[in-house]
């Protein structure tokens, strides 16, 4: 069942979108290598998105430093309705890391040996594959290696994460609707919005592109009014201002419903800088009211300083009774591509 408000129309197949950007295979010279790739042809990876295979023996991976690692890799994905893991996690021990694993799209290596001087995380790209990344822990003993995990282990989260987003927004990049290039230019702002979706709303303050399926939505909104001072950027100016445009422009089929933001888990508000411009992020639940729709939704915002307005680029998806976290890290990879021309 796919969201029933006036503006939504029937898209393209997103999948067809991907899966042919994808289709570029070439052949291993040598996969045993674990060259880097420069100057070679490698492989694409193997496994789905969202996925982790970690090489690191038994008895580590039993130790109190495989059950850091494992809780800091399986925690939840923020701000979904239902419980996701940020990843899922595969375990292999070292002596089954063959040319068939060497393939996979993220790998951590956790190696504790008398060999190695000292603790170290070493993150390289395209060892066996592409686009791969490989994160290396090396340590000499079991006491050490606890050490580096517990002190880096966001930090190697947060480089997965970020991996993963960068992979897709390549692909997005490179499949970019030329149809939304004038909407863009007239808020002022560059998006890496792959072909298949509509536009279903367009005004001179809020537009509205949406993707289906028989069983999915895929909806980014883009809206921008006035700035009058910093408290514009607190959090609940920034879900007002929210839940007054999806009042006005998402109307549902029953009288008196739209989408507004719920209020039962309070998004959560993180301020960051991207593309050297300073961002606020909101993560929460959107319902709708007078019904029974919802689902997670993703924002960022920043100042046009040129305009003096404020501007928000948002995506939410609709996908009931399913989980969510894989549609939810395609629409990430749409925001956070999202640049003030």
């Amino acid at each position: 069942m796919c969201l029933n408000f006036n503006y939504l129309s029937i898209g393209k197949s997103f999948l067809i979108v991907i899966l042919l950007a994808f289709i570029s295979a070439s052949c291993l010279k040598n996969p045993g290598s674990g060259g880097t790739g420069k100057g070679s042809s490698l492989p694409n990876i193997t496994g789905p998105s969202g996925e982790v295979l970690i090489v690191m023996d038994n008895n580590l991976r039993k130790s109190e430093s495989g059950s850091v690692l494992l809780e800091e890799l399986e925690k939840e994905y923020p701000a979904l309705p239902q419980p996701e893991p940020l990843f899922d996690v595969i375990h292999i021990p070292s002596g089954a890391f063959d040319d068939l694993f060497k393939m996979h799209r993220s790998i951590v290596i956790v190696d504790v040996s008398s060999t190695h001087k000292s603790p170290e995380m070493l993150i390289s790209e395209n060892n066996w594959a592409k686009p791969q990344i490989v994160i290396r822990l090396f340590a000499s003993d079991p006491e050490s290696m606890n050490k580096l995990i517990s002190e880096n282990k966001e930090k190697l989260s947060r480089t997965l994460l970020q991996y993963d987003r960068k992979r897709l927004g390549e692909v997005y990049a490179s499949t970019k609707d030329v149809t939304t290039k004038a909407l863009m230019s007239k808020f002022g702002v560059d998006i890496s919005i792959p072909r298949g979706y509509n536009i279903d709303i367009n005004t001179d303050e809020f537009a509205s592109l949406s993707i289906e399926t028989s069983e999915t939505s895929q909806v980014i909104f883009i809206y921008r009014y006035p700035y009058f001072d910093k408290n514009d950027f607190t959090t609940e100016r920034l879900i007002a201002k929210r839940n007054e445009f999806l009042k006005k422009y998402t109307v549902g089929s029953r009288a008196g419903s739209h989408m507004t933001t719920a209020t039962i888990f309070p998004p959560m508000a993180f301020d960051m800088k991207l593309f050297g411009r300073d961002f606020v992020e909101l993560r929460g639940l959107w319902e709708l009211n007078k019904g029974y729709m919802g689902g997670p939704f993703l924002s960022h915002s920043t100042l046009d300083t040129i305009q003096n307005k404020i501007v928000t680029v948002e995506a939410y998806v609709y996908y009931p009774n399913n989980k969510k976290r894989s549609l939810m890290r395609q629409m990430e990879a749409i925001v956070y591509s999202f640049k003030l021309l």
